[in-house]
């Protein structure tokens, strides 16, 4: 069982959409920058009504981002770990934490969406410069999450799956620009800091399922999407699923 309709809910659905035994909650509130409280509410009201059933896997889509001090939290972080929480009292609740999520999207929030879209068209943004993030491929989030719902032990767990190695936020604008052919137009700021995330279980896993999320990971799953040929809009040509048009933040 799917619960959702986008990107995540997208690329699971072939595994699970028809079977019973699991079901993959990736519905909710999608905007990192949302302080609503009812959109919050209603997240956590769909999935308090749904987690208890009577399932062999219960997951949910966290946030590695979480896992950083209480006080350091946005709303959105905060309430990413109530529902965790939530999920994780469950005894058949499986938390997969994700960093930046990367693939074919009409998402204009994500970050790389962002950063691609203000870099071709040369509007100004701002970038703290000793931030870090981590991205990770749509694609091996299927691969490595498919395999943790049906083979890890039955019981309450949590599970990061990210790339090895954050990356600094100028690094990951040097990629893009170099990527799209063009400079962006930013400005850097001092202020960020390191992200740490737990990836011990999937540095074990992710070569058994032929995935090398090491060095040189987040250059290439960059290429991948945003490769200049893919965005064909910054020429004449109608724009790729990959090239989405203005943003507002990231």
């Amino acid at each position: 069982m799917i619960v959702g309709r986008g990107l995540l809910a997208q690329a699971f659905g072939p595994h699970f959409a028809e079977d019973p035994r699991f079901v993959i909650f990736a519905s909710g509130v999608s905007n990192s920058l949302e302080t609503r409280p009812e959109e919050f509410a209603r997240e956590a009201a769909l999935l308090r009504e749904l987690v208890d059933g009577d399932v062999k896997r219960f997951v949910y889509f966290g946030s590695c981002g979480a896992t950083a001090p209480e006080s350091e939290l946005t709303p959105y972080m905060l309430h990413k770990r109530a529902m965790e929480s939530l999920v994780l009292a469950a005894p058949h609740g499986l938390v997969l934490r994700l960093p930046q999520v990367v693939g074919h999207t009409g998402n204009p929030r994500t970050l790389t969406n962002f950063l691609r879209n203000h870099i071709v068209s040369g509007e100004h943004f701002t970038v703290w410069a000793r931030a870090e993030r981590n991205l990770i491929d749509i694609d091996d989030i299927v691969e490595i999450g498919s395999w943790l719902v049906t083979e890890l032990p039955p019981k309450a767990t949590a599970v990061s799956i990210a790339a090895i190695h954050s990356l600094p936020m100028p690094r990951i604008v040097e990629i893009f620009e170099r990527v799209l052919g063009r400079t962006a137009n930013c400005t850097y700021v001092e202020r960020g800091a390191p992200m740490i995330i737990d990836t011990r279980m999937i540095e074990s896993l992710a070569p058994q399922l032929g995935i090398d999320l090491g060095e040189g990971y987040i250059e290439r799953v960059i290429d991948k999407y945003y490769a200049a040929d893919q965005c064909s809009d910054i020429g004449n040509s109608p724009p790729s699923k990959a090239c989405i048009t203005r943003t507002t933040a990231p």
